[in-house]
């Protein structure tokens, strides 16, 4: 998956989709950058959720545990595991990895990790070092279309303006008959509401995500209901 050089082969230029040389440079001149170990695709300081920034050291030992435990009823690992299950393959793709727990269950060669913050990037290197770290930006990825065997994106789309266009990078990503499980935040619970003002965001109703899914080549094989979350688990149509 890596060239002599230690480019990885799937990645490509997020803004034009051209090919990337061995100084992460397109064709088209758009430079980017290997800062610490991880490859960063944004380059400039953007703006992310105070909070979690915070507590990123406890995030996968109290926070997110807690967290999922109080508004789900299931702890975070269970559910991390039960999506990596779907999803297993050659290559794998974590988006809004934070810490790249799930890779502690996903079976993997070349496992992805992608988020916007350095902070939990530094942290899934230190921690999970066999994961290459992206830092990037969901709706527009900076990997070759059809190159994944398995996407996983959990917790996340819903913290997007228009998680519509974070479904249909995945399904660009992802290769015929390959798999996805989506973990969203969705409107119409007291808890998603209270979510919602904390995070000032604006949630969508499960039809939502369901419409976009489908639309988007991506068949949904299973979904489950986890208080204010849905799991949708979908396998990317091979006519796609």
């Amino acid at each position: 998956m890596k060239t002599n050089n230690g480019k990885l082969e799937i990645l490509e230029c997020p803004i034009d989709r051209t090919p990337l040389n061995e100084n992460l440079i397109c064709e088209k001149g758009h430079k980017f950058y290997m800062i610490d170990g991880i490859y960063d695709f944004i380059g400039k300081d953007i703006e992310t959720d105070k909070i979690l920034e915070t507590v990123a050291p406890l995030y996968e030992s109290v926070w997110a545990p807690l967290g999922f435990l109080l508004t789900a009823g299931n702890t975070y690992s269970s559910i991390l595991r039960d999506s990596s299950n779907f999803i297993q393959g050659d290559t794998l793709l974590d988006i809004g990895t934070g810490t790249g727990k799930i890779f502690d269950f996903a079976k993997c060669n070349t496992c992805i990790g992608l988020d916007t913050s350095i902070k939990f990037l530094k942290i899934l290197k230190h921690k999970r070092n066999n994961v290459i770290a992206i830092r990037g930006d969901a709706r527009s990825l900076p990997i070759k279309s059809e190159s994944i065997d398995g996407v996983s994106s959990m917790f996340v789309l819903h913290m997007l303006e228009n998680p519509a266009l974070g479904i249909k990078e995945i399904s660009r990503v992802l290769k015929n008959e390959g798999k996805c499980s989506i973990g969203v935040l969705v409107r119409g619970n007291t808890i998603s509401s209270i979510l919602s003002k904390w995070w000032k965001i604006d949630l969508k109703y499960q039809d939502y995500y369901i419409s976009n899914l489908k639309d988007s080549g991506l068949n949904i094989i299973e979904y489950k209901t986890l208080g204010p979350w849905r799991i949708f688990k979908c396998k990317k149509l091979g006519h796609f």
